[in-house]
């Protein structure tokens, strides 16, 4: 934890952070910062030192966990000077859904044998263009030329090509999605492409509450809303569940959003026998 600061600036004030189209209100308590976020960003940093390349990590968890939120703390720190010697992105996976016109021409079957278009199931694993993120994940790993990465605006409901700019100065790059470590076609080896995968998970209830209030603030009825957590969301958190045992890092969210627990697992170089967790 040496260098990263104990007591920042920032601790039990509320600061906005932007992202996907959005903007949402962060707040540290100074013991969740001293319990979790301080080991954790001191874990980064001696990673990032074992690493003369790019360090790249993986940021998975369920819909409604708070990933993508989390992957914007990082970055937002790193920004703020308070990861010594990062230089942080966050990228969304949802950017490589396939766009709204081609969804509305796309179908799934689904398991009670209806099929559907697949705007109607946005957020489905194959609602994902798999190969054009592996492909550009490959590229980032790779190199340190200037790229481009599309986002995913939730108040348009569709992708944004190119908005977002990796520079050749940033040399932490947080890749969140929901299927980062899911290891059966067409995802297979996606994993092998991240130094660091890390999972959020979050009490039921409060990922459930998540969905439901992002789906009305999207112009979703309450029932639209539900229903669409129910058919939808839940499923793909269960295949996302799945997945937990393949990351290195365990983030636990608590039931008002805040960081409660940060569990490592066999991380090679980082872990310590007294911390390694079962």
């Amino acid at each position: 934890m040496e260098g990263i600061d104990p007591f920042p600036w920032f601790l039990n004030k509320d600061v906005t952070l932007h992202f996907g189209g959005r903007e949402t209100v962060m707040h540290i308590r100074a013991s969740e910062w001293n319990d979790c976020w301080r080991p954790l960003l001191g874990r980064l940093v001696d990673l990032q030192k074992q690493h003369a390349k790019r360090l790249m990590v993986a940021v998975v968890g369920p819909p409604g966990s708070g990933k993508s939120f989390f992957a914007a703390q990082v970055a937002w720190m790193a920004s703020k000077g308070f990861i010594p010697g990062s230089e942080a992105i966050a990228l969304p996976m949802d950017g490589f859904h396939y766009p709204g016109h081609v969804l509305n021409q796309k179908t799934l079957l689904m398991r009670n044998g209806d099929r559907i278009p697949m705007i109607d199931c946005k957020g489905a694993p194959e609602t994902i263009d798999v190969e054009a993120l592996r492909g550009l994940l490959g590229h980032v790993r790779r190199c340190n030329d200037k790229l481009a990465w599309p986002d995913y605006d939730r108040r348009l409901h569709d992708v944004v090509p190119n908005a977002l700019r990796i520079s050749t100065v940033h040399n932490l790059v947080l890749v969140e999605g929901n299927y980062l470590l899911v290891n059966v076609p067409p995802y297979a080896g996606i994993a092998d492409l991240f130094d660091l995968r890390i999972y959020v998970e979050a009490p039921g209830p409060t990922i459930v509450t998540n969905l439901v209030n992002r789906h009305i603030s999207g112009g979703k009825t309450v029932e639209q809303a539900k229903d669409w957590v129910r058919r939808i969301d839940l499923p793909n958190a269960r295949l996302v569940e799945s997945t937990r045992r393949l990351a290195d890092v365990i983030v636990q969210r608590d039931r008002t959003d805040l960081l409660s627990a940060v569990v490592w697992r066999d991380a090679p170089g980082l872990v310590t026998n007294a911390e390694k967790a079962d």
